[in-house]
């Protein structure tokens, strides 16, 4: 993929960021996370799936998903319906554009908090791994880099669309710390699919 350890950690200087954030009170909403593991990296596979947890919050939020290059240069983004507490379940365009067969940066944040840092999500290949955890997490579509058994949560909450899934389990697939996470959301969430497409991510 022609990106080495000195390049992510060029990177890695740049901004810091978390797979999940927390507000403060009297935001919009408090608590949301990118459904990727430890490390933050992330490869969607041949699926091409990524899911967003969102928090509780007093009113349907819209979440704003962008992608952009390890550059940092703008690739596509789109911005989610209102919902509630919940998981965003999303199916990535097929990668048929050069600009989607390279590690991307994912991140996600409330539209009614746009100045508030997002989350990020690094998808990179396996090889890229033993070079320390990356700040961010980076997209790549190598299909070894997702481990197994998240791979398998995300291709569980497909088969849930429009049901709704169990928290402590979809926690533990992500290693999150599943009895502060857990306290903080209800037993059962609701599990929302969409597909997310060239055109309405503004990729040319």
């Amino acid at each position: 993929m022609g990106i080495g350890p000195a390049a992510l950690a060029k990177e890695a200087k740049q901004t810091i960021c978390c797979r999940s954030s927390g507000g403060t009170r009297g935001t919009c909403l408090n608590l949301w996370a990118q459904l990727v593991p430890p490390s933050n990296r992330f490869n969607p596979g041949s699926s091409r799936l990524i899911a967003l947890l969102q928090g509780p919050s007093i009113q349907p939020t819209a979440m704003a998903v962008a992608f952009s290059t390890l550059a940092g240069d703008p690739v596509g983004g789109q911005t989610l319906p209102a919902q509630g507490v919940g998981v965003r379940l999303l199916q990535l365009p097929e990668a048929d554009r050069p600009v989607l067969q390279q590690p991307l940066v994912w991140e996600s944040f409330p539209t009614c908090q746009p100045n508030k840092p997002p989350t990020r999500t690094t998808l990179v290949a396996d090889s890229l791994l033993d070079h320390g955890p990356s700040p961010k997490s980076l997209a790549v579509r190598s299909p070894q880099s997702f481990a197994e058994r998240s791979q398998q949560a995300l291709n569980d909450l497909r088969k849930v669309c429009g049901g709704i899934t169990n928290t402590k389990s979809l926690l533990e697939a992500f290693d999150f710390q599943v009895d502060e996470w857990a306290a903080k959301l209800p037993a059962q969430l609701p599990v929302s699919c969409e597909t997310l497409s060239l055109q309405s991510l503004g990729i040319r």
